[in-house]
């Protein structure tokens, strides 16, 4: 009996081990930081935010005064918003006012709404994200952010970036089971995404960072993957503590299978010519949404070019530890930055 109990034992620690190693918790890399003066370490830990609520302005509009609200509000919103004189535009107004008087954009707004009346949430899990961003960017002003509600169009951003100002899609923000993502015929890989935990990081790896990646144009495989592999450690930097899957947008079972995936993964890419492959098919297979990554099974996690890029970055940065951020985002060489990267997965 007491050999019985021994082999079980070790059989349960053997599999603990064997899982442990599939699973292995990568810990975020330690980022160089400029020297700041202490006007700068001020203004770091000293943020303001400004939250701009469009759509419960758009919402509550007096309809029988329209062109006056709209002229009201001219000056608090962006210029792609409320642009100068667009109040006179008749055919704009009436658009404006069938949008927010279908049956269903109101009953999204609604649920928006239930949801997000508030926002002083947000605003504290972006804080310390925003502080940390000025110590890596010295410097730079803290953006704007301003809500919508863009009625679960899926073709459009759930978060973008114009002038200093960044924009929030709510309604993309409503959980995946939500009864409007089906009814719009939204994929459930989609879906996914549309969960409040990622809004914060969206902000940064599809708004802000842009600021701060170079004009250049993404010719190959390994360009795509290693532009989002930068834009994932930029986000991370920003966000220490949340987990690498959930900066990837990953579950945890898809994050642990492409880690434990990597090197066959990368091998293959390797094998296959993808890596220096010049075609838009081939990036988009890797790098888009989908629910699987074509390439790789459908038991794969989508966007694994993005993953492949991220652990590549973060490579990079770990051998070279005097890198700033900011000198990682201006490097434009991805063929120069794998190779000094010393990436090369077990």
């Amino acid at each position: 009996m007491r050999n019985r109990t021994v082999r079980i034992l070790c059989i349960f620690l053997i599999l603990c081990i064997f899982e442990t190693g599939c699973w292995k918790k990568q810990k975020p890399v330690d980022v160089a930081k400029p020297e700041l003066t202490e006007e700068q370490v001020k203004t770091a830990k000293s943020i303001d935010i400004n939250m701009l609520r469009y759509e419960q302005d758009l919402f509550n509009i007096d309809q029988k005064n329209m062109a006056a609200e709209f002229a009201k509000m001219y000056g608090k919103y962006p210029d792609n918003i409320i642009a100068d004189g667009a109040w006179n535009n008749q055919e704009m107004l009436q658009s404006i006012k069938g949008f927010i008087n279908d049956p269903v954009i109101r009953d999204i707004y609604k649920e928006t709404e239930s949801q997000y009346a508030d926002m002083s949430w947000f605003t504290k899990e972006i804080s310390p994200a925003l502080t940390l961003y000025l110590t890596h960017f010295p410097g730079e002003q803290v953006p704007d952010f301003c809500t919508l509600v863009s009625g679960i169009d899926f073709q459009m951003p759930q978060v973008f970036g114009y002038q200093n100002t960044i924009f929030i899609c709510l309604d993309m923000y409503l959980g995946k089971d939500c009864k409007f993502y089906s009814q719009a015929g939204m994929p459930n890989y989609i879906a996914a995404r549309c969960d409040k935990k990622y809004m914060a990081t969206d902000c940064f790896s599809k708004a802000l960072v842009y600021k701060h990646l170079p004009d250049k144009t993404l010719v190959t495989v390994l360009d795509n993957m290693v532009d989002a592999g930068k834009k994932m450690l930029f986000t991370q930097t920003m966000f220490p503590t949340v987990e690498p899957q959930d900066i990837l947008g990953y579950t945890k079972s898809q994050y642990k299978w492409a880690l434990s995936h990597e090197s066959a993964i990368w091998h293959r890419m390797v094998e296959k010519n993808m890596v220096y492959d010049k075609s838009e098919d081939m990036a988009r297979r890797l790098i888009d949404e989908t629910p699987f990554t074509r390439d790789f099974g459908n038991d794969s996690p989508g966007r694994l070019g993005v993953f492949i890029g991220f652990q590549i970055v973060q490579s990079y940065m770990k051998t070279h530890p005097g890198t700033t951020l900011k000198d990682l985002m201006n490097m434009t060489d991805s063929q120069k930055l794998l190779k000094e990267s010393g990436y090369k997965p077990a």
